[in-house]
């Protein structure tokens, strides 16, 4: 049976702001507002918790009887409610109470129902389709779909307005459509990553209030009664702005949600590439970098010595491909008194408009203060036929122009154009409309935008040291997209159906997709075999077969990619997998620095009798069973010992082809030993768990943060773990930028 794919979709990309006490949009000058009651685990699982849940709840309710904005029973026990600051006080007071503080088009074909068969009964969803019932319809490839925020029920409506949420749908989900492009470009025939499963859509952003801590925890409330089995969530904090795990909507509705067997996965963010900025960091959650793919859209600028520099951008421009129109340097049109910096960098108010008419210019985007879509407009706005936009960091991402002649050039190609306008009295030049060339080299390099390691939430875990996860496409994709949609739309031509974009919101969904497959695949298995078989294959050269890269050319390090780039096959069969079970992650919290009496309000369930371990220390996360090693302030003198234990999920349970012997192979940087004990495992039936020890040491001290990895083989099946280990003295990644 094909697997349910739930979706939380953002309507921007990855921000979304969540504050402890009352939530954004409360009356701030007396702490009155929406206020988030979070007690633990479900009220049936509780005991007494459920007469506390229930008595807090009528009480409030007999004061206020439109104050209850939402009710949690299903994953968590709690509420959302409009509370002053004196009751919110009061509450808080009580044991065993933690405060905290887009929608799909479904009339795109990319969503047709046609070779779908009915909808599994194990289904518990609904179509709650608000205002807009006389037009959404579900189907039997959408059969679910919510949305939240205030008001009535009837006035929501889970309709895409924006595109994010049909774009990151299709990725992951969407069936097999041929000849799909954006007005002819990047035509293909294109499909989500697992085309037979079904999608349901929890719209818990609008675009007049964005997202609240209390519909994000209502939206995994609801899911988990659904019975979705894998949630992929496209947003997430920024990392200025990214919480404990005990303040954090997204860790606290994820955690019951993998306790419940439905695997989590979220962006890292678009933070990138400042070191240390992922989020969606919690252990039980699966977290994507994004990565870019071997297609390009290609924009290219041919000056009057006839030298054609290469450039990137989507533009549909209606000017001569001969290069017969005047170029400028920004700052030689600069307006008196204005300072240079800003005329360069093609600010508005800096240029003067009567040197700009008819002219292609050439800008710096060395300011943060303006994005490009402010430099474009000026140089329109004052007459200028093109930009040519001089930045090494964004020329990656295709930025849409319309029909305004517009490309990103490299700094290296910027200083050739340049020396072209300089040697000249007459220089002259034309930008040339994009097309959209394949088999591009190398790919895939990490998108300058993504979010990487190490994160500061949690130490000693794979997305602390290196993080994320994972990595997969999310540049320049390709998706479908709202069929009303004016933004977008070229003058003259439909809306389109499909559109490109990039962000860590397009890489989730591919991963989103890839898991449901192996669910699809192997039913039985837990959201953190289903990560292990995702991580442990995944591969790290490129298209060059050379080591995968950053967009700027440098080596990439586990700390941006993870275990690497995902592929799709791979985890079917992963051969062996490291189940991270329960134990492990209350076990974490611990370690983490939690007391019991908050890892019980954390967590879903809790096996009696458990207790944290008496030396809870923040170095032993290392030992969690996560599928890579992650060790900080490591100290040469003494080492440090590390434990896994892999599970034997080749074969079958009548013993065929279950019995089998893996060797390890090490790939260790110089300066750092590594021993595995033992070095063969020898498996002799299915579902066999056989565990294992790896040793670290150093004669002399690690000048800087290194990596490597230990593969398992049986010569059919390869499962590789990537280790990363921070000194005391080393920095933290910063020198390879």
């Amino acid at each position: 049976m094909k697997p349910l794919i739930t979706f939380i979709f953002s309507l921007t990309s990855f921000f979304f702001c969540v504050s402890l006490f009352p939530e954004p949009g409360a009356a701030a000058a007396h702490n009155d507002g929406v206020y988030i009651v979070y007690m633990g685990a479900p009220a049936s699982l509780k005991g007494s918790l459920e007469d506390d849940h229930a008595q807090l709840l009528n009480s409030l309710l007999e004061r206020k009887q439109d104050a209850l904005i939402h009710n949690y029973k299903n994953g968590f026990s709690g509420f959302a409610a409009h509370l002053s600051a004196e009751e919110a006080r009061s509450i808080a007071e009580k044991p065993g109470v933690q405060f905290k503080e887009i929608g799909i088009w479904p009339e795109s074909e990319s969503f047709n129902d046609e070779t779908m068969g009915p909808i599994p009964l194990r289904w518990n969803g609904t179509c709650a389709n608000g205002h807009d019932s006389s037009t959404f319809n579900c189907n039997k490839k959408i059969i679910g779909a919510r949305s939240y925020g205030a008001g009535e029920i009837k006035s929501r409506t889970p309709r895409d307005m924006m595109g994010h949420g049909t774009h990151v749908a299709y990725t992951a989900a969407g069936v097999e459509v041929k000849d799909v492009s954006y007005y002819g470009l990047a035509a293909v025939t294109a499909k989500g990553g697992s085309p037979g499963s079904r999608l349901a859509i929890y719209q818990v952003f609008s675009s007049q209030n964005g997202s609240h801590g209390s519909t994000v925890l209502a939206a995994f409330d609801d899911a988990i009664a659904d019975g979705v089995d894998v949630l992929s969530l496209s947003f997430g904090s920024s990392s200025f702005l990214e919480q404990e795990f005990i303040n954090d909507p997204i860790a606290l509705g994820a955690f019951p949600s993998v306790q419940n067997g439905i695997t989590v996965v979220c962006s890292a963010g678009n933070d990138g590439p400042n070191p240390g900025s992922v989020v969606n960091s919690a252990p039980w959650i699966l977290t994507v970098a994004a990565s870019t793919i071997d297609r390009v859209f290609e924009s290219d600028v041919v000056l009057g010595n006839n030298k054609v520099i290469k450039g990137t951008g989507i533009n549909f421009a209606n000017i001569q491909n001969s290069p017969v129109y005047p170029i400028i340097y920004a700052k030689s049109a600069k307006k008196s008194g204005v300072d240079e910096n800003a005329t360069r960098n093609c600010e508005p108010n800096s240029m003067d408009q009567e040197i700009i008419k008819g002219k292609i210019f050439v800008c710096d985007n060395e300011d943060s203060l303006y994005p490009q879509i402010n430099k474009q407009d000026e140089v329109k706005k004052l007459g200028g036929i093109g930009v040519i936009l001089i930045d090494d960091e964004l020329r990656g991402v295709a930025f849409n122009f319309g029909t305004f002649p517009m490309t990103l050039i490299s700094s290296k190609d910027g200083a050739k154009v340049l020396s072209y306008i300089n040697s000249t009295k007459n220089p002259v030049a034309t930008i040339l409309p994009t097309t959209a060339p394949a088999n591009y080299k190398p790919a895939p390099t990490i998108a300058y935008f993504s979010s990487g390691g190490p994160s500061t939430i949690p130490k000693n875990i794979l997305k602390a040291n290196p993080s994320p996860d994972i990595a997969a496409p999310g540049v320049n994709i390709l998706a479908a997209w709202i069929g009303n949609d004016t933004v977008q739309t070229l003058k003259g031509k439909d809306p389109p159906l499909y559109n490109v974009f990039s962000g860590t919101s397009m890489a989730c969904p591919h991963v989103s997709g890839i898991a449901a497959a192996v669910k699809s695949r192997n039913p039985t298995w837990s959201p953190s075999a289903i990560r292990s078989a995702i991580m442990t294959t995944a591969v790290q050269t490129n298209n060059m077969k050379a080591p995968i890269t950053t967009e700027k050319g440098t080596a990439a390090t586990p700390y941006d990619f993870g275990a690497g780039e995902v592929i799709t096959t791979g985890p079917l069969q992963p051969g062996l997998v490291y189940e991270t079970t329960a134990i492990d992650y209350l076990n974490f919290l611990c370690y983490h620095g939690y007391n019991i009496a908050t890892i019980k309000i954390m967590a879903n369930t809790i096996p009696d009798g458990f207790t944290c371990p008496e030396e809870s220390s923040i170095d032993l996360i290392s030992n969690i069973n996560y599928p890579s090693i992650a060790i900080s302030n490591f100290d040469e003198k003494a080492g440090r010992r590390v434990n896994r234990t892999l599970t034997n999920v080749a074969g079958n349970v009548k013993m065929e082809d279950a019995k089998t012997v893996y060797n390890i192979s090490i790939d260790a940087p110089a300066g750092l030993d590594v021993q595995v004990v033992p070095d063969k495992l020898h498996f002799s039936k299915f579902d066999e768990k056989l565990s294992y020890q790896v040793n670290f040491s150093a004669a002399n001290p690690l000048k800087k943060d290194v990596f490597g990895s230990i593969t398992w083989s049986n010569g059919k099946y390869k499962v590789r773990n990537t280790f990363a280990i921070s000194s005391k003295s080393g920095s933290v990644a910063l020198d390879k930028k």
